[in-house]
């Protein structure tokens, strides 16, 4: 099969941000048995990453993101007002009528938003939107969060635009699809036209593993990109709150902090004994693995939390939130401890710290869930179906009847 891939930011692995992960992971899998062109929009440090996608894909065109505050404005305006987005508009059309022709594209894989808004909606194939979450609820959850006026004003203005935007956009597409089931309801009330699929994360567990580290005495730890406000308001959280009435009860407890882009609160915290931080590591499996007990505060925020399936792959107990396993099948008590309230979370922190033998049953329960239902094999397997039915699905309303059954060959 040959698969055009558009995505609002480049895919590839290890990145960090569940996003690029997860388009990463797809494209690592499908092209395995298919052709894959990728057409992305270059952000941040994208550029760097390039020769990864080229491992992968038959072609890779890149479009620079970067655009005047100007430009931002009038796009802005228009994309939420009229649902047409003016920034690369001209380019993205002109490369995928192109693609379409000399490629061949049996279907179009589309990554976010930001990338569905300015694919041809006439263009004559068939088109899959990865949406990942609701962003007319991520707008909510983000107002309970954000860290600062700035980002509050802008989610509270995109509360008010996202869900005609979404009433604009979803509808062109064959199917989109989401992550977690919280965030499916919330698009189908916002959109009834649109027709969705839950395709949830997946996690690499041959990359992500029980690295064989020396454990580290009393120390919690977490893992996430430590610029986003959700993961902000955890660690804070847990940091204010939480690890004091810890410390009463093990002293010698240790609180480590591990990721991407630590902001300035973030980083303000390893001044304070017991915490430390450990910033944009090439590899964060040793640092994690390290530690006791992982420990994931998170109240607020969209989708399926991609870090709660890799501690769970690198054999971490767990102890969380009930905002933390919105979407995951997975069992209290079984899988991880779930607390209700901050003395509770401290509770469970201790209980597993002092009794090990438990803290290793959760532990291999994790890893045993991951195993069976989070593999990206079966995500690949599902978005291949998806492919073959709206395939069916376009040659029927073109031709007037179904389309030959197409077999999946090894490329």
């Amino acid at each position: 099969m040959n698969i055009g891939f558009i995505s609002e930011a480049l895919p590839y692995l290890p990145s960090r941000g569940g996003f690029r992960l997860y388009g990463g992971n797809l494209i690592v899998r499908l092209s395995r048995r298919h052709h894959i062109d990728l057409v992305t929009l270059l952000r941040d440090d994208d550029a760097d990453h390039l020769q990864w996608a080229r491992q992968y894909c038959d072609s890779v065109t890149a479009i620079p993101a970067r655009v005047s505050v100007l430009q931002k404005f009038v796009n802005f305006a228009s994309t939420y007002g009229f649902g047409q987005a003016l920034n690369h508009r001209a380019r993205m059309f002109s490369i995928l009528r192109s693609g379409f022709c000399a490629r061949k594209w049996d279907v179009l894989h589309i990554e976010g938003e930001g990338a569905g808004i300015i694919v041809p909606p006439d263009l004559a194939l068939p088109k899959v939107l990865s949406l990942h979450d609701s962003w007319t609820l991520r707008c909510a959850e983000m107002l309970n969060c954000a860290q600062n006026l700035r980002e509050r004003l802008y989610y509270k203005v995109l509360s008010y635009c996202e869900p005609r935007f979404e009433r604009f956009l979803f509808p062109r597409f064959e199917r989109c699809t989401v992550v977690a089931d919280r965030d499916l309801e919330e698009v189908a009330r916002v959109v009834p036209r649109a027709k969705l699929e839950l395709v949830p994360y997946g996690t690499d567990t041959e990359y992500f593993h029980p690295v064989p580290v020396k454990k580290e005495t009393a120390t919690l730890v977490f893992h996430s990109h430590l610029g986003y406000a959700p993961n902000i308001e955890a660690a804070l959280e847990f940091a204010d709150e939480i690890f004091p009435l810890i410390r009463k009860k093990v002293p010698q407890a240790t609180f480590h902090l591990v990721g991407a882009n630590p902001s300035p609160r973030i980083q303000e915290l390893a001044s304070r004994p017991g915490i430390k931080i450990s910033a944009n590591l090439p590899d964060l499996r040793p640092a994690v693995c390290s530690g006791q007990v992982y420990v994931c505060a998170i109240r607020y925020g969209t989708g399926l939390k991609s870090k709660m399936l890799e501690a769970m792959a690198m054999h971490m107990p767990i102890v969380c939130y009930p905002g933390s396993t919105v979407g995951l099948e997975a069992n209290a008590g079984k899988h991880f401890l779930l607390a209700r309230n901050r003395e509770e979370f401290a509770e469970h922190v201790v209980y597993l710290l002092q009794h090990p033998n438990h803290a290793e049953e959760l532990a291999d329960a994790g890893r045993q869930l991951v195993e069976k239902m989070y593999s990206w094999a079966s995500r690949v397997e599902a978005y291949e179906q998806l492919y073959q039915q709206i395939i069916e699905e376009h040659h029927s309303r073109t031709h007037g009847h179904p389309s030959t059954k197409r077999e999946f060959s090894s490329r």
